[in-house]
């Protein structure tokens, strides 16, 4: 690994790139730089007489921006007889630890952070060497566990959110996945989640009701509904739900406290309903 300037000219930045630029915050990028300089080389790998990019598009993008010539760059030198998987894993994890991600985004980094682990250690992809046909159930867990707890140490998220986005992101259609980049649905895990948790087809129908040109549903869950024939939840029904699920997870004096503030209005319907009469 060595530091070095190197011609913008002569970076090639791959197609299969984990995330595309964006324009607004490479031009807020272009403008710190301008300000306050470059302090963080972004990272190649040399592939002949050119240099093909691992990590810092925004940076690479924003030294464009600002008509600059060359770029300060760290090559990297693969140190596995798996130069591209080990170049793949670097660009994950160094995308990971800017914590930058949306939901949809870290889906996709976690999975192909396990693909990549699975590929490097082959003997963990299907929970080791043949043995007993019995006990493959719990080989295969002892993998996954492998996995989760490599992935953990190298992020920082905890076990049961590295398997949850894992399992969303194998949930979710190709097609799914694509529609959604870009869109408000791909910053919510729990939109990401619902989805995930219905068939192919049914994802492509939830969709095109809330994405599509003229949208028939605001959320995913009322394009559920509509789905299955009734109408959506109207604001006060879902704000009614809210409260009901909430007020009983709150301590007794809590709750005392939120009926004395509504006193009159409880006192009417005592009265009204004839509570205290039966």
């Amino acid at each position: 690994m060595a530091d070095t300037t190197i011609k913008i000219s002569l970076i090639d930045v791959p197609e299969t790139r984990l995330r595309p630029v964006d324009p607004d915050w490479a031009a807020t990028l272009a403008d710190m730089i301008q300000e306050a300089g470059h302090k963080t080389p972004i990272e190649v790998v040399e592939e002949g007489e050119r240099f093909r990019l691992v990590a810092g598009e925004h940076r690479l993008e924003a030294f464009k921006l600002l008509k600059r010539r060359e770029i300060a760059c760290r090559v990297l030198t693969p140190t596995t007889d798996q130069p591209a998987e080990e170049l793949r894993l670097h660009e994950i994890l160094e995308n990971l630890g800017r914590k930058d991600f949306n939901a949809l985004e870290r889906c996709e980094a976690l999975f192909e952070l396990k693909r990549i682990y699975e590929v490097m250690n082959p003997q963990t992809k299907h929970g080791g060497k043949r043995g007993n046909q019995h006990t493959g159930g719990e080989k295969r867990q002892v993998a996954i566990f492998a996995f989760c707890q490599k992935a953990q140490d190298s992020t920082g998220l905890s076990w049961r959110s590295i398997a949850l986005a894992v399992q969303i992101y194998k949930g979710l259609s190709a097609a799914t996945r694509e529609r959604l980049k870009g869109t408000a649905l791909a910053e919510k895990q729990s939109d990401l989640k619902a989805l995930a948790d219905l068939d192919h087809e049914t994802q492509a129908k939830i969709l095109e009701l809330v994405l599509g040109e003229l949208p028939k549903a605001g959320s995913i869950a009322d394009a559920k509904l509509l789905l299955s024939g009734r109408p959506p939840e109207k604001d006060t029904e879902k704000l009614m739900k809210r409260v009901g699920d909430i007020l009983p997870s709150l301590p007794r004096a809590a709750r005392f406290a939120v009926f004395r503030n509504h006193k009159k209005d409880i006192i009417t319907l005592v009265k009204k309903e004839g509570w205290l009469d039966a």
